[in-house]
């Protein structure tokens, strides 16, 4: 269904940056190729290699801090200063000051998508449609469900619910403490993305369709039909939501009721959805060119490539280091020849308090000890 005409998209507020221009505040060498996502926990960014192994280097200048024995081909997951790594059969945490296994639990089957960590909560999703919660503290088994089809894309905690994207067509939000189900939506197509933001939960499906829903009940408040599948996460601020899809357009629509207020062509296919930083919206594709855009009105404010060429390719999405002092947020990116480069503003964005993203709930209720 057809959302209503859109509104005319607000100023952007005086003395704010756009993220671009870039420059490079480091690079580093690996071992080897990346196997997989990096993560961070904004002090230090974990980078599976190809060669084997999980390295973590510092976030403010990329030396290497620790190594670990354990080999894996699934993005990591960070919280409560600790790392989860799926390595062979059996998700593992490791201490992500110094690398030192914590625990370790077997998995019966391989994992359907990355595993997730929030608030104490560790949330592994299997290939038979197990889903497991764990207390990331010890990885005691706190409950087990097993749907019908397996997840097929990161699941995600937001406050006290845990949301589900299906292969089957199904969204599912779980009390993240009992698994207990609270409310499930049947959609077009397999689940690609799902991002709960305030009251509402937006969702892109296989059938091209970018959804909102009702977080109360689940029902379908609004539906965007773009080109081609929706990738990667989205994201929101106050008054929008903005998301990215196969058809190598990133669109903001109002978070309300889904009027589109801008959209963007890419100039290649994207890999991942939006990420923001600052007042920018990020955009990332294969090759290691880097499109900013104003949140507002979808402006280009930059774009940065890492040679003349721009044939690097990109190992998965680029990540965002929060900083509450100067500079300000910068982004770490993993090159598929080895590199890890970290890109800041030239001169610094203003310095910000830590907080959640617009519409966020606060986790959570922590696992029972």
């Amino acid at each position: 269904m057809a959302p209503p005409a859109a509104r005319p998209a607000a100023k952007r507020p005086s003395g704010t940056l756009p993220l671009f221009p870039l420059r490079l505040r480091w690079s580093a060498e690996l071992d080897s190729p990346p196997s997989a996502g990096i993560a961070t926990d904004n002090v230090r960014v974990f980078v599976p290699l190809t060669a084997g192994g999980l390295v973590a280097v510092s976030a403010e200048n990329g030396g290497v801090l620790w190594r670990a024995d354990v080999t894996t081909t699934v993005r990591p997951a960070t919280a409560d200063d600790r790392v989860y790594v799926v390595g062979g059969d059996a998700l593992q945490a490791l201490d992500g000051g110094s690398g030192q296994a914590v625990w370790r639990v077997p998995l019966s089957a391989q994992v359907s998508a990355p595993v997730v960590a929030r608030s104490g909560w560790v949330i592994a999703a299997l290939a038979n449609g197990e889903v497991l919660a764990l207390r990331g503290a010890d990885g005691t088994e706190v409950w087990r469900q097993t749907l019908s089809a397996p997840v097929v894309a990161p699941p995600v905690i937001n406050g006290d619910r845990l949301y589900l994207p299906g292969a089957d067509g199904m969204v599912r939000a779980l009390n993240v403490s009992t698994g207990a189900a609270i409310w499930t939506q049947a959609l077009g197509g397999s689940i690609v993305t799902i991002a709960p933001l305030g009251a509402r939960v937006y969702v892109g499906s296989t059938d091209n369709y970018f959804y909102c829903l009702d977080d109360t009940q689940g029902r379908v408040r609004w539906r965007w039909r773009a080109g081609a599948d929706p990738i990667g996460s989205a994201i929101a601020d106050d008054e929008r939501v903005y998301f990215t899809s196969m058809d190598t357009v990133v669109r903001a629509l109002d978070r309300g009721h889904g009027a589109q207020r801008w959209r963007q062509p890419l100039p290649w296919r994207p890999r991942t959805g939006p990420l923001r930083v600052g007042n920018t919206l990020v955009a990332a594709g294969i090759a290691v060119d880097l499109r900013g855009y104003a949140m507002d009105t979808g402006a280009p404010v930059g774009e940065y490539a890492l040679s003349e060429n721009r044939l690097e390719v990109l190992e998965g999405p680029p990540i965002v280091i929060t900083r509450a002092t100067l500079p300000g947020d910068f982004l770490v990116a993993a090159i598929a020849d080895g590199r890890l480069v970290a890109l800041e503003h030239v001169f610094g964005l203003p310095a910000k308090p830590l907080t959640d993203l617009p519409g966020e709930r606060v986790a959570l209720t922590p696992p029972p000890s």
